[in-house]
């Protein structure tokens, strides 16, 4: 295994490529990632999405783990849901465009 320390410029850069696929944008810039803790390899990302009944709530989840998996450095990857404070639409970068990326195709 590669020993890189993990730098949370590239966590947040990874995180750039997980886009809600119902808003189309990435959840860095909805404000939907509230903090990342890491450390020994080990990184915790902590994140709300836009409803507490959101149906992609495990996508998201799964796509996370999968961002900041494929980082070099990184041993193991843990996600955890919060809900305070609860997301709003304030919380969005002012420069967002929606549905800058298409959302997913489905099968």
């Amino acid at each position: 295994m590669d020993s890189t320390p993990i730098e949370r410029r590239e966590i947040v850069r990874r995180l750039r490529d997980v886009i809600d696929p119902e808003l189309g944008v990435n959840i860095v810039d909805l404000g939907l990632v509230y903090n990342i803790l890491f450390g020994d390899g080990k990184v915790l990302v902590e994140y709300t999405v836009t409803t507490p009944g959101c149906p992609m709530r495990r996508y998201l989840q799964q796509q996370i783990e999968a961002a900041v998996d494929s980082i070099d450095g990184t041993a193991e990857v843990s996600t955890k849901v919060v809900w305070e404070p609860e997301w709003s639409v304030d919380m969005i970068k002012e420069e967002v465009t929606f549905f800058a990326h298409p959302p997913p195709m489905q099968d």
